[in-house]
């Protein structure tokens, strides 16, 4: 199936893209397009995309390394977590740091 995909830099730039993937595509897959963005390890952040849900890949150990903080993926993963636990400060919950991957539908099962 066709799965648009962003890569959300840090600097602020954007690279939209698609790929054939299963439905439920295996880690395996997913590694193939995460890893070569990110340069490293990742973990998955469930997020909402367009009223969707969707998958969002980051560095796991971005914040430790130093990458710089990523303000559109921060967004992202703050509305989620802000959609499903209101009234928290959003300056309380941690940031993305780095490049990330965002799938534009649920990728991760």
């Amino acid at each position: 199936m066709k799965t648009d995909f962003i890569i959300l830099r840090a600097d602020g730039t954007q690279l939209h893209q698609s790929i054939d993937l299963p439905e439920e595509p295996g880690y395996d897959a997913l590694r193939a397009i995460v890893e070569p963005v990110i340069n490293g390890h990742f973990e998955h952040a469930r997020v909402s995309y367009e009223g969707q849900l969707a998958s969002m890949f980051v560095d796991e150990s971005g914040l430790l390394n130093g990458l710089p903080r990523n303000e559109r993926a921060t967004e992202i993963y703050r509305a989620y977590w802000l959609s499903k636990h209101p009234g928290t400060n959003p300056e309380s919950l941690s940031y993305i740091a780095g490049d990330v991957v965002l799938f534009t539908r649920n990728v991760w099962f």
